[in-house]
């Protein structure tokens, strides 16, 4: 059991510096550190002296090192590569003008519903409108309607039922129109480690 007290009452380990449960002093510019030591009671039953004693006296032996968990990355085979950023699609009109949306690697949803990868608050939006893939094998963007009621349109002329995608062409989805821009194309690419090439 605890036998220190903090200068507000708490009960605290005698080896702590500071009490945990006190608020954090806002204006210390140095954050203290709680190294908690591990040592053993006193021997032969001698409860009698002080802890400071006890240590001082020779009766409790030096305090062990600390123990250390490390965490480990677990490699998992069945986890997906990471998705970089490959393009944008640049909003042109309606609510979304001006601003950007990252296009990732592989299948990028885009729609009406809130869980896609790129949200189209449009009543003439199905809630998933198309799929915009960027295949890193081959670097090519391939745009795909998903049996929408409304089409997908690029340049003006609706996708049947899929379009490769090129620099500067204009999708548009219900009222919303997107310029696309690739990053991954003519050379550039994501490699292995993670490096733009």
């Amino acid at each position: 059991m605890a036998d220190k007290r903090c200068d507000n009452g708490h009960f605290i380990d005698e080896s702590w510096d500071i009490c945990p449960y006190c608020p954090a002093q806002l204006e210390s510019a140095e954050i203290p550190i709680v190294r908690p030591s591990r040592f053993e009671g006193p021997r032969n039953g001698d409860h009698s002296l002080p802890a400071s004693e006890r240590r001082a006296g020779g009766l409790v032996p030096a305090p062990l090192p600390i123990d250390r968990t490390v965490t480990v990355n677990k490699l998992d085979s069945q986890a997906s590569p990471k998705r970089y950023v490959v393009g944008w699609l640049v909003g042109l009109s309606g609510s979304v003008r001006g601003e950007s949306f990252p296009v990732r690697m592989g299948r990028n949803v885009l729609g009406r519903d809130h869980r896609s990868d790129i949200s189209i608050n449009d009543d003439q939006a199905s809630s998933h409108h198309a799929d915009l893939v960027f295949r890193p094998d081959e670097r090519r963007f391939i745009l795909m309607d998903h049996n929408s009621t409304n089409g997908t349109f690029v340049n003006d002329s609706e996708i049947e039922p899929r379009r490769d995608l090129q620099r500067d062409d204009v999708i548009r989805i219900g009222s919303h129109r997107f310029l696309f821009m690739p990053l991954c194309q003519n050379g550039t690419y994501w490699d292995d480690e993670g490096v733009l090439k």
